[in-house]
């Protein structure tokens, strides 16, 4: 006897990558401000200790640079460590979305239900940045839902197979939009 498909397929929502994400933002943090911190001695310990004799505006220039590349990318991890934070912070709890033989219901970030005949596209899509790529469900060639994978506690492959297994092949989960951000 055959194996029977479980009734719904669920996938949850799980906070553990945005976290690491957060814990490796908090790190780069540090790491640039300890950089900093080390390259300015490093660059006043030239300057005292070596004498190179150069003018007062050359000296001037060399700490503006300094000062400017030190802000740029101080502000680049800053941002990073706020959007990541930000992320966190909209996980939800429970579950993100059901598959059936009926169709897709997203319960989070919004309640969106459709049948297979409805969805025109259920795809991965979206920058590799930030939250990362989105599930996204087109329904009538609209997105009527989308959520971040990696709030999602499944992978596109597993999301996939229950989507084609439920659907009966009729739907399946494009995930080309990958192909851009490698």
């Amino acid at each position: 006897m055959g194996r029977m498909l479980p009734e719904r397929f669920t996938v949850g929502l799980t906070p553990l990558p945005t976290a690491a994400r957060v814990s490796r933002q908090r790190s780069a943090l540090k790491m640039r401000i300890i950089s900093a911190l080390i390259s300015l001695a490093l660059l006043v310990g030239f300057l005292v200790f070596f004498d190179p004799g150069w003018s007062t505006e050359l000296m001037i220039g060399f700490g503006a640079i300094w000062v400017a590349t030190t802000a740029i990318w101080l502000t680049i991890t800053a941002v990073g460590l706020h959007r990541a934070k930000r992320d966190l912070a909209l996980i939800g709890q429970g579950t993100a979305l059901y598959i059936d033989a009926r169709g897709v219901e997203f319960a989070q970030p919004q309640s969106v239900r459709a049948t297979w005949s409805d969805i025109t596209a259920l795809r991965i899509s979206g920058s590799s940045l930030g939250a990362g790529p989105r599930l996204i469900m087109d329904v009538g060639g609209k997105t009527a839902a989308s959520v971040p994978m990696s709030f999602l506690d499944a992978t596109p492959s597993a999301i996939d197979s229950a989507t084609s297994a439920h659907s009966l092949g009729r739907v399946r989960v494009d995930v080309s939009g990958l192909d851009r951000m490698f």
